[in-house]
């Protein structure tokens, strides 16, 4: 059956996933369903701003991120930002994403709440929701405190999760979604230590980091995911 522009509800998160494990798969999968999206896409980034320069190339990323969504055919993968010169703003993205598929479709744009701590050293953040909602899915641990501007921006545009679709962006809203209680650089901390069984990693993922000898060496310096 085909979906008109104006019942289109599309998903899209993004992220280094360096490298992808199921905390980020389960999510983005768990928001499909919750939210009945009609797409739910994963978006790695080339290079983020506000990381040092990661660890495992983009190349290498994006190559995992083809193995794992093999076993989580539901999701499908967003290149704009691997194949976009320079580093990767979000706002940019969004921007362009909204220009493709047009005013009537409805974006959500899926992040952790482990970033709002920090989501006011983002490029233009106060214009993220010009182009999509903002859903925040709750991360295991403990964060720093959100700053003030964030906050007041937050009140100004939180709405129940229900009432997102009846606009096709401009809201933000909390989802409770499955937790997965480990991070990327948790994981690139026991392969560096030389761990080559993690039970987080999909399976064709974990032997495609033994076969290119990955993470052995990572930086340490590379900013936490």
């Amino acid at each position: 059956m085909v979906i008109s522009a104006s019942n289109r509800h599309v998903g899209i998160m993004g992220g280094s996933f360096n490298p992808v494990h199921y905390g980020h798969l389960r999510v983005a999968s768990d928001v499909k369903r919750r939210l009945a999206l009609d797409s739910m896409q994963i978006m790695p980034a080339a290079q983020s701003p506000l990381k040092a320069q990661h660890s495992v190339s983009a190349e290498h990323r994006l190559a995992m991120l083809d193995l794992a969504l093999t076993e989580f055919p539901d999701l499908e993968l967003d290149m704009r930002e691997i194949d976009r010169d320079g580093p990767s703003y979000t706002i940019d993205s969004l921007k362009a994403l909204r220009d493709e598929v047009g005013s009537e479709v409805t974006i959500y744009f899926v992040i952790g709440d482990d970033l709002l701590p920090t989501l006011n050293h983002w490029s233009r953040w106060q214009t993220l929701t010009d182009y999509a909602h903002l859903i925040v899915v709750k991360r295991p641990g403990q964060f720093i405190d959100i700053p003030s501007e964030v906050i007041a921006w937050w009140h100004g545009r939180e709405r129940p999760l229900a009432e997102l679709s009846s606009v096709q962006y401009g809201r933000v809203s909390r989802l409770e979604s499955s937790l997965v209680d480990i991070s990327s650089s948790e994981i690139r901390e026991l392969l560096k230590s030389g761990e080559r069984e993690i039970e987080m990693i999909p399976y064709p993922v974990m032997e495609y980091i033994k076969t290119h000898k990955l993470y052995e060496f990572s930086s340490h310096i590379e900013a936490l995911l």
